[in-house]
């Protein structure tokens, strides 16, 4: 038969080869097309194609030319599906189950089985569920999947924590409580109990695992930070101490918190409460009058500790500012104490300023919830004095921690960074070179050169250097092997001062109390939990991002009609717009190149270089303030828009509301 020709096998084959294919990842746009992304190539899919693919998908595809020499990718083959467990919404079609993927840039419907093993809660439109893809269309024509899990109704007040949580298959409560037996009694502890330690948090933290106290001793500072001991509770071998492995860390979302460790250890048994002795780790730091830790006298000590006091962060710094009114007055016992920790402060933060760089003081957004649990309002808490007593005797005690397991096991849990990214070496020369910034290339890779030039930025209060900067470092990391943390300017960090919220931090009491008590070795981390720990920080701060966007769509969305100005920051610059953090409440904004200027001509907005110019002339950059106002929230896709609230280089603002007409007219033509 013809079929079977070997010539026209051949010739078949022939075609094949010569077809150019190209693998890659799909990206969607909102008007229905997309995009192969290739390496830095990008082809044009057509809407049709895009039928059969979603965001995320990476695909092998032909490369094709129309008749005007322009090319297209058509999709041929499914690599690796980007939905395989998902968030979805439910929607009934003609009485059959269907799921909406719930994905900013996913825009489909597809329909599922429902596999749940229980069935007893009735599925209606908008509830919101886990799904697992079984079906993709570029495969088998259809995109099906399993309905798995039902997760709350569409009307929940507590959505945007349920689903934000299961998105990333976080637990939604802590590990259970159970009767909790101290192992630790055969160990000596050092009966600490008069000396007046104290701990500073805020009104409503009930896990505390922070204690200080210092005195002098001669010239120099003598800080004692006591830290709560759960590893006194949990033995390294049960399943409780796996199950806070896994987790990693404690989960803290906006107005809500899911503890690592039963709340029965965390904010009871192991939580250092005023008044009720506690065990505890206690390391002793020397610090000169200039500011210097002196690591060869640092001392660990196993103790019983009680708390004197639990001071609170506002009530404290009310009292050591000097406000009128300060609700706050300490005992005899404590007001020499609280005296030398803001002495302590100072001198380390002079320390840190001029052997480091200080951080830009930003201020935290507490999200306060109503009864039900939706949002209510936001609070704004500035850094102050109390605040940074905390952080610098913190600090300071995690340096500690990090030379002495460095020295003694050259093992441990570290946080590191590595400072300049050098591969980017090209653009960081250039930078320095146009602010003109003092450096050293051939130091740029060194502690004390990335340093130099951060300080350099804080000193001149530069914040487009400083935001550049963050740009080009590279990022903090967790290790097992002792090394330098470049941000903090120092040799070794290793925290160990939340154990009850980080088990991380549990290891390295583990390891600071066998070589104390001359114990048993724990089991030495290795690479398995350092990756556990890592997807579990990055899946945690996902969890938290996604809250805080949700809460802020339904927060700012009366604003519109208000009309509302904010203040602004730039935080990033690319093609498409602006990114603005509003700094009465912390929310990220994006400001369309579209509600700028009207003309394309006249408005550059550089990524590269982080600037804006108006016919050539510069007119904003990163880290410059700017006016803003809300002027469209979208709920589906949790995204806030805004737009300049007055011109800046002389252009004339666009009419925001014309431009949306425009786009919505689009979409209903599709």
């Amino acid at each position: 038969m013809l079929f079977d020709d070997p010539a026209l096998r051949q010739l078949k084959n022939t075609f094949e080869k010569e077809k150019v294919k190209k693998e890659g990842f799909v990206k969607a746009s909102d008007r229905g097309f997309g995009f192969l992304e290739v390496d830095r190539e990008s082809f044009f899919i057509t809407p049709n194609d895009m039928k059969n693919i979603v965001n995320g998908d990476r695909i092998r595809a032909v490369i094709e030319e129309d008749g005007n020499g322009k090319s297209h990718a058509v999709p041929e083959k499914l690599i690796e599906a980007y939905l395989k467990r998902f968030v979805g919404k439910v929607l009934f079609v003609g009485g059959k189950l269907n799921i909406v993927p719930d994905h900013p840039s996913i825009n489909i419907r597809m329909q599922a089985d429902d596999h749940r093993k229980d069935k007893s809660q009735k599925l209606e439109n908008g509830d919101w569920v886990i799904c697992n893809l079984t079906s993709h269309a570029l495969e088998k024509k259809f995109f099906r999947a399993s309905l798995d899990e039902f997760i709350c109704k569409k009307n929940d007040p507590k959505a945007p924590w349920s689903v934000s949580l299961r998105r990333y298959d976080l637990p939604l409560t802590e590990p259970e409580d159970a009767e909790f037996k101290f192992l630790e009694d055969s160990l000596p502890r050092e009966d600490m109990s008069a000396v007046p330690f104290v701990t500073i948090d805020s009104e409503h933290t009930e896990d505390m695992d922070d204690a200080l106290y210092i005195e002098k001793d001669g010239d120099n500072y003598k800080l004692y930070t006591a830290i709560a001991d759960p590893t006194g509770y949990i033995a390294e071998d049960t399943p409780l101490n796996h199950l806070a492995a896994h987790r990693a860390f404690s989960i803290y979302l906006p107005g809500r918190d899911i503890p690592m460790l039963p709340r029965i250890l965390s904010q009871n048994l192991c939580s250092l409460r005023a008044d009720e002795a506690r065990p505890a780790l206690v390391g002793v730091m020397t610090i000169t009058k200039d500011g210097e830790l002196l690591k060869d006298k640092t001392v660990f000590k196993l103790a019983k500790i009680q708390s004197h006091g639990k001071l609170i962060y506002n009530e404290i710094s009310d009292y050591l500012e000097g406000v009128a009114g300060a609700k706050f007055t300490p005992s005899e016992e404590i007001k020499p104490i609280l005296s030398l920790l803001v002495e302590f402060t100072k001198v380390r933060d002079h320390y840190r300023s001029t052997h480091a760089a200080s951080f830009k003081n930003r201020p935290d957004y507490e999200f306060v919830l109503k009864d039900n649990g939706a949002l209510d309002h936001i609070e704004v808490n500035h850094r102050r004095i109390a605040n940074q007593i905390v952080e610098e005797a913190m600090i300071v005690s995690n340096v500690a921690a990090g030379d002495f397991l460095a020295e003694k096991l050259n093992s441990g849990i570290f946080n590191i960074h590595c400072g300049f990214d050098m591969q980017k070496k090209k653009d960081i020369v250039e930078l320095l070179e146009k602010e003109k910034c003092p450096f050293d290339e051939d130091k740029l890779d060194t502690i004390e050169e990335y340093n130099k030039v951060r300080r350099f930025a804080v000193d001149n209060n530069n914040d487009y250097l400083d935001s550049r900067i963050r740009k080009l470092q590279e990022y903090s990391e967790i290790s097992i092997t002792p090394g330098p943390h470049y941000a903090l300017g120092v040799e070794n960090y290793a925290t160990w001062t939340s154990p009850i919220r980080k088990y991380g931090d549990m290891v390295n009491h583990r390891l600071i109390k066998s070589l104390i008590a001359n114990t048993v070795k724990p089991t030495l981390p290795d690479e398995d939990l350092l990756k556990e720990m890592n997807d579990a920080r990055r899946t945690n701060r996902m969890a938290e991002r996604d809250v805080r966007d949700w809460l802020y769509v339904e927060f700012l969305e009366p604003e519109i009609e208000k009309k509302t100005v904010f203040n602004g920051e730039i935080f990033d610059i690319s093609r498409g717009g602006l990114k603005v953090i509003l700094t009465e409440n912390g929310a990220m904004i994006f400001v369309p190149f579209s509600f700028i200027s009207e003309s394309k001509e006249d408005l550059i907005l550089s990524g590269d270089t982080g600037e804006a110019f108006v016919k050539g002339n510069l007119v904003k950059r990163l880290g410059d303030p700017i006016k803003v106002r809300i002027v469209e929230v979208n709920k589906e896709t949790r995204s806030v828009v805004g737009a300049p609230s007055e011109p800046f280089g002389g252009l004339i603002l666009p009419d925001p509301s014309a431009s949306k007409r425009n786009r919505n007219n689009f979409n209903r033509r599709r």
